[in-house]
């Protein structure tokens, strides 16, 4: 079989792999080739030399390669063993010795191939004074990134393809990021709900039912543990299922008084992190049926915590929050972070630690009441202050006022958390006292942004990227408030801060073509904050880099 037919019998299989390279060695050990064309270069092992080929003599190299066994045959030429860039063949380099490199790479994957991707600029255009934007949204294009490659878990609006969602892995090229492996084939229910990778390049991810429109009083009943509402799965490097967990009745198995999943992140959103050998997942769900409000459900959040090895099931349960509008996991090194929008009990941002809840920012309003007039940003960690060990970011009206959707602008700010005891930095600059559940509170914080009440600005869904040395790159929409659902959307700005959020780089408009996701967090890549946008007309995702000198580029998928 040549490479050609063989990529073709994988996209069948549902699984598409490419890697960058053509790596042909001589040394002692044979040739360096790798258990399959989906390995990370990391894990790539030499193997015993089975033969060779000589490139025709038109030097068409990449119709030279021929596959078998998954593994690559080495290149002569002259007798000489060469490496060779498949899109650049005309210079051939000789090597000595084992290098360890990727194999072979054919032809770039279009992403047009296997992917309608969520389009933020079609269909999430809710601005301040939208009640839809109270609420967390479910996650569409979730990046895990190690620094310099991406795996990505996109959810698929092709109604033509037989899958919901895809599992890609990107890797850098040239200027650009190029797809390398493409699977369609494992386990996924309607929703995605969280990615996450480890450092042996193993991925985990959550993917739910879609139930909103049958939950009522009745269904589900009480205490009926149901298959295939969540599942945690853990794919290894080369796409293979290492675990498929059905959640909902493994939970039951481990404690049969844990809570039914219901309506998995309704009226809110999930997240999926993996850490010191277990997995966090976190997001909404709805009760069991109050029936002193007629058997309407309340909504919560729930957390489950897996082995990372085997899957098996070791918490079913962490902080209360209820309700939860939005969620975020941090795993800081020792322990996995939770981070909440809280609008009843708690009503404050919630900073979760070792499974005990502590108030980063109280939320002014009566108890329950869903507006939180707040937007949940994210937690990163600080790395060389002795006492103040994250930064959390969120955006907020800055007054007192309560009443109406919008009560005053929408600002930008940061509280400090202590290392030791959870608490906020008392000695941030700001102030900003609120009654909330009839009940006054200071808040401490820190204004990153000004924007008055005459301007009708405000800060919409605010991202925090660490850049190392204590340094951050804030990202937020702007949008001006005209009093209709949607507003109008001013652009994603980009600022930098330390860790005390002292400005380094005032606000800079980075883009006015291009949304911030929701329902999606910004990631660390190539030393820049980046975040991830899909094109449905064009079938492609694009990354939008910012370096810390606030220069912005996008740089298409290939």
């Amino acid at each position: 079989m040549n490479a050609t037919q063989f990529t073709k019998a994988l996209s069948v299989l549902g699984r598409l792999s490419f890697v960058a390279l053509l790596l042909l060695v001589s040394s002692p050990l044979g040739v360096v080739a790798g258990p399959g064309l989906s390995a990370r270069a990391s894990e790539w092992q030499p193997v015993e030399r089975t033969g060779e080929i000589v490139a025709p003599a038109a030097d068409n190299w990449v119709r030279a390669v021929e596959e078998k066994d998954s593994h690559a045959y080495p290149l002569t030429k002259d007798g000489d063993l060469h490496t060779y860039n498949v899109l650049d063949l005309s210079t051939p380099q000789s090597i000595t010795g084992t290098v360890y490199l990727p194999l072979a790479m054919l032809a770039p994957i279009p992403v047009s191939e296997v992917l309608t991707p969520f389009d933020a600029n079609l269909d999430d255009l809710g601005g301040p004074a939208s009640w839809f934007t109270n609420y967390g949204k479910t996650p569409e294009i979730v990046v895990a990134s190690d620094g310099v490659e991406l795996d990505v878990l996109a959810q698929d609006y092709d109604p033509g393809t037989p899958w919901n969602a895809v599992l890609l892995h990107l890797a850098p090229y040239a200027t650009g990021y190029r797809v390398t492996q493409v699977l369609t084939d494992t386990p996924m229910l309607d929703r995605v709900m969280g990615l996450a990778i480890d450092d042996a390049g193993n991925r985990y991810y959550a993917t739910g039912v879609d139930e909103d429109d049958v939950v009522d009083p009745t269904y589900p009943p009480l205490d009926t543990y149901r298959s295939d509402i969540v599942r945690v799965v853990k794919v290894d490097p080369a796409g293979d299922v290492l675990f498929n967990v059905d959640l909902d009745t493994a939970r039951y198995a481990y404690d049969n008084n844990a809570e039914m999943i219901i309506n998995p992140m309704v009226a809110a959103t999930a997240r999926l992190a993996v850490g010191g050998n277990e997995i966090a997942l976190v997001h909404g769900i709805n009760t069991d049926p109050d029936w002193n409000i007629g058997g309407a459900r309340h909504q919560k959040a729930l957390s489950t915590r897996l082995d990372a090895t085997s899957g098996a099931i070791v918490r079913t349960s962490s902080v209360w929050v209820s309700h939860s509008f939005d969620q975020r996991l941090l795993y800081d090194g020792e322990g996995i972070i939770e981070h909440h929008l809280g609008d009843a009990y708690p009503r404050y941002i919630v900073f979760a630690r070792n499974h005990a809840s502590y108030p980063l920012f109280h939320i002014k309003g009566a108890l329950g009441e869903n507006n939180t007039y707040t937007r949940l940003g994210n937690i990163a960690l600080i790395e060389n202050d002795p006492d103040y060990g994250y930064i959390a970011l969120f955006a907020t009206e800055s007054n007192a006022s309560t009443g109406s959707v919008i009560n005053g602008p929408r600002n930008l700010a940061i509280v400090r958390v202590n290392s030791d005891d959870n608490s906020v930095d008392p000695g941030l600059p700001d102030c900003l006292t609120v009654t909330s559940k009839d009940t006054q509170y200071t808040n401490r914080l820190r204004w990153l942004t000004d924007y008055s009440a005459s301007s009708n600005l405000h800060a919409e869904r605010p991202k925090l990227i660490g850049i190392g040395g204590d340094q951050y790159i804030v990202l937020w929409e702007e949008w001006l408030d005209t009093g209709g659902y949607y507003g109008t959307f001013n652009g994603v700005y980009g600022m930098v801060i330390d860790d005390e959020g002292t400005i380094l780089r005032a606000a800079t408009l980075l883009t006015d073509d291009h949304h911030l996701h929701r329902g999606d967090d910004a990631f660390f890549l190539d030393n820049r904050a980046a975040w991830m946008t899909g094109s449905a007309a064009g079938r492609s995702l694009s990354i939008h880099f910012v370096d810390a000198s606030l220069n912005y580029e996008m740089v298409a998928v290939n």
